[in-house]
C-alpha cells in the first residue's frame, strides 16, 4: 500500500510517508494529474489555510482561505474517489464553539437564589454528526469541506489545537510561550504523536468517515503553561477571561469539548491528556 502526504505544513512535518511536492490547484485535470504522477492508494491531505500569524488573517483573505479549505478538498475527494485513492483529509474541531447540546445529568447542588437545589448537568462534547457552529471565517470554511466530505468515501479526522515536541510556530506551546495572557478554559487538544498513529491505523483499516481525534480528557493552556514552567520557571503569565481575550482577537476563537467514543468504539485508543502532556513536555523542552 502507498500512502502519499500533501502540504508543507505542520501536521505533515510528523508524518513519515512520501510526500507529493507538486502544488495543488483548484483544477480537477491538474490534481488528476498529479495523482496519476504519484499514484498513491491513500492520500493524506494536510493542506489548510490556517493565517499567519494566524487565523485572524482568515477575516481579511476569505476567497483565498474558502479556496484552499473548502474548494480543494472537495475536487481531492471527487478525483480520489475516480481512482479508488482512499483519501485522509485533516479537518478541524474548531467548527465547535461553546457547550454542546449532549450533557447528561451530573449531580445535584445547593442553590440559594433559587431557595433549593439545582441540576448540574455534564458536557460530554460535541459529537462527530452535531450540526457545528463556527464563529471564525476559517472555521466556517472547514465545516463546509466536511459537509461536502461526509458522505463519501473519505476519511475526515478533525484535531484541535495540535501540540507537538517539535520546536514550531504552530505548536499550540509556542503559541502560548509567546503570550503574557492567557485563559485557562478546558478544551479538547489532539497529542500529534497520537494523531500519527491514529492516521496510520485508519489507512491500515480502511475507515471511512468523520472522526474527532482528540485526547480523551480535556486540558487548559493554563495546564500546559504550568506544566511547562516545571522545566522553565522564568517563564510567567497571568489568567484572562473569555470576554477579555475576545477584545484581544479578529476572529472569535472557539473553546469546546469534543466527544471521542466514535473513534474508541472503532477500536482505537488515544493517551490520557495528562500522561500526554507530561511526556510531550519533557520532549519539547530539549528543543527550545
Amino acid at each position: 500500500m502507498k500512502i502519499c502526504t500533501i502540504g508543507n505544513g505542520f501536521v505533515t512535518s510528523h508524518l513519515d510517508y512520501e510526500l507529493i511536492d507538486s502544488r495543488l490547484e483548484t483544477d480537477s485535470k491538474q490534481i488528476a494529474n498529479v495523482l496519476d504522477k504519484f499514484k498513491p492508494d491513500v492520500l493524506i491531505n494536510c493542506i489548510g489555510k490556517t493565517g499567519r500569524p494566524n487565523i485572524d488573517w482568515c477575516e481579511s483573505h476569505k476567497e483565498e482561505t474558502a479556496s484552499i479549505n473548502t474548494a480543494l478538498p472537495i475536487l481531492l475527494a471527487e478525483e480520489c474517489a475516480k481512482k479508488s485513492i482512499h483519501l485522509i483529509h485533516i479537518g478541524s474541531g474548531c467548527i465547535f464553539f461553546g457547550a454542546s447540546p449532549n450533557q447528561i445529568y451530573s449531580h445535584m447542588e445547593s442553590n440559594s437564589e433559587i431557595n433549593g437545589y439545582s441540576m448540574i448537568f455534564t458536557d460530554t462534547g460535541w459529537r462527530e454528526d452535531d450540526f457545528a457552529n463556527p464563529k471564525s471565517f476559517y472555521s466556517k470554511t472547514k465545516w463546509a469541506a466536511d459537509l461536502a466530505l461526509a458522505d463519501t468515501k473519505a476519511t475526515v479526522l478533525r484535531i484541535r489545537m495540535p501540540i507537538s515536541i517539535k520546536n514550531n510556530q504552530r505548536n499550540i506551546i509556542n503559541k502560548l510561550r509567546g503570550y503574557s495572557q492567557i485563559i485557562d478554559i478546558p478544551n479538547s487538544m489532539t497529542f500529534m504523536d497520537d494523531l500519527v498513529r491514529c492516521i496510520a491505523w485508519v489507512a491500515k483499516e480502511g475507515h471511512t468517515g468523520i472522526f474527532h481525534v482528540t485526547n480523551p480528557e480535556p486540558i487548559t493552556a493554563a495546564q500546559i503553561m504550568s506544566e511547562y514552567k516545571k522545566y522553565i520557571p522564568s517563564h510567567n503569565f497571568s489568567i484572562i477571561n473569555e470576554s477579555e481575550l475576545d477584545k484581544l482577537t479578529i476572529a472569535k476563537r472557539s473553546n469546546c469539548l469534543l466527544d471521542t467514543n466514535k473513534l474508541y468504539d472503532k477500536g482505537f485508543q488515544m493517551t490520557p491528556s495528562q500522561e500526554a502532556l507530561t511526556k510531550c513536555m519533557s520532549e519539547y523542552v530539549k528543543t527550545i
